[in-house]
């Protein structure tokens, strides 16, 4: 029960705070006045807004008038607060997921040889399909901030071949021969590839994935998902020549 004794201002009857994960922070506040003021109280609890009663936060939706009976009038509002920074560097402490990205691509390969006479191209498409990891991040930021001033925060993210590219990686070990008949000679080339290079070719550079952004005044929360860069990739594999036969 609350009596009121001469106060023709906003009388607060319950004050709740509640904080998330994120960094974000609620307040709901229920003011009571009297309803011969209420029209000139009003405004002062309109969106955008500090709360009377605790100005760090912003009301995010002009409060919810109830004109009682008994003379007075209930208002409800609720107000919020970011406590993180704005923008993350990269390493803040921000709870973080680790989750998982399936992803199909293509492997070319260029098997070069320059024979005494002309360049030949053996040039092969393989599907490759990869496994990395992503992490997800849920933080507040000011609601004017643009997702593009993120940085990647530091978490690595590791990559995994699902495909057995030790086929693949025979086909572009092997040796390449040319005969030339008009001087009964041969020429024997071998291959550069070097072992791993598929994996390797693959990129580790982080990217924006996803974004998902509520709004709550003045602060915005924000989940964020990177992952990595996975793309098409070319290998070209050069051939030297290694020894030369002649025919008689």
């Amino acid at each position: 029960m609350h009596i009121y004794y001469g106060n023709d201002g906003l009388i607060l009857t319950s004050l709740t705070k509640e904080n998330f994960d994120s960094g974000l922070s609620r307040v709901d506040c229920i003011y009571r006045c009297r309803t011969v003021t209420a029209d000139t109280l009003e405004p002062t609890l309109q969106a955008g807004l500090p709360v009377p009663d605790d100005l760090a936060f912003v009301i995010r939706e002009s409060a919810k008038r109830k004109d009682e009976q008994d003379g007075f009038t209930t208002f409800t509002v609720s107000g919020f607060y970011g406590t993180l920074q704005t923008t993350t560097d990269g390493s803040a402490s921000i709870p973080s997921v680790l989750g998982i990205a399936r992803t199909n691509i293509s492997l070319r390969t260029i098997r070069t040889v320059a024979t005494t006479t002309t360049i030949d191209y053996f040039t092969t498409d393989y599907p490759i399909e990869t496994l990395s990891d992503t992490v997800t991040q849920t933080f507040t930021v000011n609601a004017s901030a643009s997702c593009l001033d993120l940085l990647a925060p530091t978490q690595v993210l590791n990559l995994k071949l699902q495909t057995n590219v030790t086929a693949i990686e025979s086909t572009l070990k092997q040796g390449y021969s040319y005969t030339e008949p008009t001087i009964n000679t041969r020429y024997v080339y071998s291959s550069l590839y070097v072992s791993g290079t598929i994996a390797s070719s693959l990129s580790r550079e982080k990217i924006l994935i996803n974004v998902n952004r509520q709004n709550f005044g003045i602060f915005d929360e924000i989940t964020v998902t990177w992952g990595l860069n996975i793309k098409n990739i070319t290998i070209t594999v050069p051939y030297a020549l290694s020894q030369t036969q002649v025919f008689t």
